[in-house]
């Protein structure tokens, strides 16, 4: 009796120990589980193959590409130092007004001189005498003796020249003429503000009336702020037009006709 009893008690030890070892191996294997699950969530990175080469930066050259922006950099360094260079250079020029540019006489080149040597001379001669001719140049005054010089011509400056081409066509009417033509410029530069001016005279050479009209030119803007229509290029031709009222005038003997214009700068 006693032996059943110690056998049952430790056949209920056994089963305890066992319920106990199986629950442990659960809790060990949850574990187990809970480890296997967070290696599966931050996997472990593949290794580099040393065999691939293509990955690898060349020895010497650098990560990042810093010619270009060095060049760039380069040439606005050097737009700068221009830019200040050119500053300094008209800071130290000095500043001339229009009043003292017109006090500094520069001398027209009016008169061609040849010598005896083969030098010309050109300037304006301001004197004479019997031996010696004094001439304004660029370079000053020079007095030069009379045996010495071969010709002395005149060189006119460039400049506009307008003439009539042909003659201009006369309408009669009992209250008025009307007088149109052409013009043209056969200067070197542009003529400003051209205008016929047609005269009237009788036949006992009295002027009768006089009256111009300006030609249809160019448009030109002048710095003035002036706008007109009356300019003429270099070779190029306009036509006039000259309404002349004459209300109880005597017979018109002949006309003449004379072309104005301006020059400018």
């Amino acid at each position: 009796m006693f032996l059943l009893i110690i056998n049952f008690l430790i056949g209920q030890d056994t089963t305890m120990t066992d319920n106990k070892t199986s629950e442990a191996l659960i809790d060990t294997n949850k574990s187990f589980d809970s480890s296997i699950l967070d290696t599966n969530l931050i996997p472990i990175p593949s290794l580099r193959d040393d065999k691939d080469t293509l990955s690898l930066l060349p020895v010497g050259k650098p990560f990042f590409n810093y010619d270009s922006d060095i060049k760039e950099l380069q040439s606005q360094i050097d737009s700068l130092r221009a830019m200040v260079s050119l500053l300094q250079k008209f800071q130290s020029m000095p500043t001339l007004n229009q009043d003292i540019i017109n006090l500094i006489k520069v001398p027209d080149m009016q008169h061609r001189i040849e010598l005896t040597n083969g030098t010309v001379v050109m300037g304006e001669i301001i004197d004479e005498n019997s031996d010696e001719l004094f001439i304004q140049t660029t370079l000053g005054r020079l007095a030069i003796t009379k045996d010495k010089v071969i010709s002395v011509q005149q060189e006119l400056p460039p400049g506009p020249k307008v003439e009539l081409v042909g003659e201009p066509n006369v309408n009669v009417f009992p209250d008025r003429e009307e007088i149109i033509g052409t013009v043209i410029n056969t200067g070197e530069i542009r003529a400003d503000f051209v205008r016929t001016e047609a005269k009237l005279w009788s036949p006992s050479t009295k002027l009768i009336v006089v009256d111009s009209a300006f030609v249809d030119g160019n448009m030109i803007t002048y710095k003035s702020g002036v706008i007109s229509d009356t300019s003429l290029n270099p070779g190029e031709t306009a036509s006039f037009k000259i309404t002349i009222q004459k209300p109880s005038i005597p017979e018109v003997g002949y006309r003449t006709y004379a072309i104005r214009w301006v020059r400018t700068f």
